[in-house]
């Protein structure tokens, strides 16, 4: 009885971690403003840094979104591109938060893609990779773009790094399913915090 009072209960703090990790990512994209529609198409809703955001590419001239106050929400212009790249193209320069906010909340996502399109004048695509570079780490974003407004160089978001994306892999494919493994263990055997790296490595050490 005492060993399923203490599972039941690292199972219960188990599952509350989890919820706060996922509001946390949720809190990012309310930060963002785009998750109430009265916050979404709301014009006077401001970036997260401050002065106005520099595009990477200057030359970029086509139509930006407009804001439509009849639906309070973004709505891209004739020459607005196609997206450039899918959910998994965010995970591999992101990581997993933009991706999960993509799969969960995508018309979301769009809108602030469309709202930084419409308040700097860049492309969809450098649009998409600051998004991720937000959802990912707001704060390093928001330094970021605050350096850039004293004249550091711009950060091109849109570019796939070959090892920032392995970092990014490895973390899915090892060592996630690997605290994934450890936070069963604790949760949900008798075994506790007192498991062992050939628990956690043994595949028929689940009680």
């Amino acid at each position: 009885m005492m060993i399923a009072t203490n599972v039941s209960g690292r199972s219960y703090g188990t599952w509350i971690a989890l919820l706060l990790s996922l509001l946390s990512i949720a809190g990012e994209v309310s930060a963002f403003g785009i998750i109430k529609p009265s916050s979404i198409g709301r014009p006077a809703t401001r970036l997260s840094a401050q002065p106005k955001p520099k595009p990477f590419d200057p030359s970029y001239k086509a139509k930006p979104p407009t804001f439509n106050k009849a639906t309070s929400l973004w709505e891209p212009s004739v020459e607005t591109e196609e997206q450039p790249y899918g959910p998994w193209g965010s995970f591999l320069r992101g990581g997993p938060a933009p991706f999960v906010v993509r799969a969960l909340n995508p018309a979301d996502y769009d809108q602030a893609v469309f709202k930084y399109m419409a308040q700097t004048g860049c492309s969809r695509a450098e649009a998409q990779g600051n998004m991720d570079a937000f959802f990912n780490n707001a704060a390093d974003w928001a330094y970021q773009k605050g350096e850039e407004a004293r004249g550091r160089p711009v950060v091109d978001y849109t570019e796939l790094k070959p090892k920032q994306a392995a970092l990014v892999v490895t973390w899915a494919l090892f060592v996630t399913p690997f605290l994934g493994r450890c936070a069963y263990l604790i949760a949900f055997t008798d075994k506790g915090w007192e498991i062992t790296l050939d628990d956690v490595l043994s595949i028929g050490g689940m009680s």
